[in-house]
């Protein structure tokens, strides 16, 4: 099987694109930051983002209530949730 090279491309930026790349990484992070809270935003089963978070005197065990259906649920513990894939480090 052939040897596969790669392909090298050099690129000049002057000062003015440079800044303009580094304004654009920065604000691609905080956009890629706030598209994944629109993903994680809780939604209940009949389509409503509106709900109550209720909570029990022991502050151990909550609910949460939507405001629409009012379909109950147990409110996940987010400390034993995985944030990232596993291998995605």
């Amino acid at each position: 099987m052939a040897k596969v090279e790669g392909i090298t491309i050099e690129l000049g930026f002057d000062d003015k694109s440079k800044l303009k790349l580094r304004a654009i990484a920065k604000h691609a992070g905080g956009l890629a930051d706030e598209l994944d809270a629109i993903d994680n935003t809780w939604m209940c089963d009949c389509g409503s983002l509106d709900y109550s978070d209720h909570t029990y005197p022991s502050g151990s065990l909550g609910t949460r209530v939507c405001d629409k259906c009012k379909e109950s649920n147990i409110i996940p513990n987010d400390n034993e949730l995985p944030t990232r894939l596993e291998g995605s480090d």
